[in-house]
């Protein structure tokens, strides 16, 4: 166990926020005040806050400690693991597999991998949008997979054997596995890995050159250390546990800086990823006869907040926690990036009741 850094530090990228940047001054102070109280809490170890406006300078803020070890601080330029974030990114490549007329949404699960059991009754885009009924991991029964690695064949045989929920298209419910089984899919279709298909598609062409699908053995320049809160012991930490990247795959391998995801969202949503046709399916709900309460479109979520339409993902992973949010209607992304598992789960909410407010004023 760490004891959390007595001091706190603020990075900027920049020494001021430029003309024309992204927050409103107001905006910036509530939101530093809020980044720094996470923070001193003992919330997170350590945190960095982006904001990002189409045509304005972005905004970069990085507080606390990266490793606490070597008490080395947070940057704007540390690499953090983000969870399942990672699902609207291999949502993009299946989409873009599709634009090349490669598969279609509607093609089953069978034609992929015919031995899955059901496969015939599920189809792509269930998977994409959470209907298929596929029942998620990890849970307890895959702690020692989750610590010794698996790969991809073995992982969708397991997933296999962990059954259904409901009838595919009968119901909706999160689910990580559907989306091991795109990552899955995208190897198969490509002959790629899910890695070497996402570098060469979406993070050379887009210049996001800290963004990769995780690996263990990767050496990676400025990464973060993950860590658990010690609830016996308030502002204490503990190391994550211990997680083989090869098991979350296409549901949340991603790893990635807030620069580069501020890249990311006014690219994805500024057309420079899909084509029209495709980003209307990734931003479309999910129907599902007689529910009128799914938000959910393909790798994101679509459910507005405070009267205000909003295109999010949050993600959770051993020792990390991370939200991506787009405001449509200022064209607007936030990014809020933490190697604290489980401890800022309300910072989201504060930052955008600053941001909805401030649109009032």
């Amino acid at each position: 166990m760490v004891k959390r850094a007595a001091w706190l530090l603020v990075a900027w990228l920049g020494v001021v926020a430029p003309a024309g940047a992204a927050l409103k001054p107001a905006e910036e102070a509530a939101l530093d005040t809020l980044a720094k109280d996470a923070v001193s809490k003992g919330q997170t170890a350590g945190l960095v806050v982006a904001v990002g406006e189409v045509g304005k300078a972005p905004v970069v803020h990085a507080y606390g400690v990266a490793n606490l070890e070597w008490q080395a601080a947070t940057t704007v330029d540390t690499v953090f693991r983000v969870g399942s974030i990672t699902k609207q990114f291999a949502s993009a490549c299946i989409l873009l597999l599709a634009e090349q007329k490669k598969l279609t949404l509607d093609d089953k699960l069978s034609k992929y991998f015919p031995e899955f059991p059901r496969a015939a009754e599920v189809s792509i885009r269930q998977l994409l949008n959470h209907t298929s009924g596929v029942h998620s991991y990890p849970g307890r029964t895959e702690a020692t997979i989750v610590r010794a690695g698996i790969s991809v064949p073995d992982m969708v045989k397991h997933l296999g054997s962990l059954g259904y929920d409901f009838d595919p298209g009968t119901n909706w419910d999160y689910s990580n596995s559907n989306y091991f089984l795109i990552g899955a899919i995208i190897e198969k279709v490509s002959g790629q890995t899910l890695r070497d298909f996402a570098r060469e598609r979406l993070f050379q062409p887009l210049g996001l050159s800290q963004t990769a699908i995780d690996r263990n053995q990767d050496v990676v320049p400025h990464r973060a250390t993950g860590y658990e809160r010690d609830r016996a012991k308030p502002g204490t930490y503990v190391n994550a546990v211990y997680s083989d990247m090869s098991v979350p795959g296409g549901a949340g391998a991603l790893r990635t800086t807030a620069s580069d995801l501020i890249k990311w969202t006014e690219a994805l949503h500024g057309g420079r990823v899909l084509n029209a046709a495709s980003y209307k399916e990734m931003t479309t709900v999910a129907q599902v006869p007689g529910k009128n309460d799914v938000y959910y479109g393909l790798g994101l979520w679509l459910k507005p907040e405070q009267g205000h339409p909003l295109i999010s993902h949050n993600g959770g992973i051993d020792g990390f926690e991370s939200n991506l949010v787009y405001l449509p209607e200022r064209k607007l992304t936030l990014v809020i990036l933490t190697n604290t598992q489980n401890g800022t789960g309300e910072l989201r909410a504060r930052m955008l009741d600053a941001l909805f407010g401030s649109a009032h004023e």
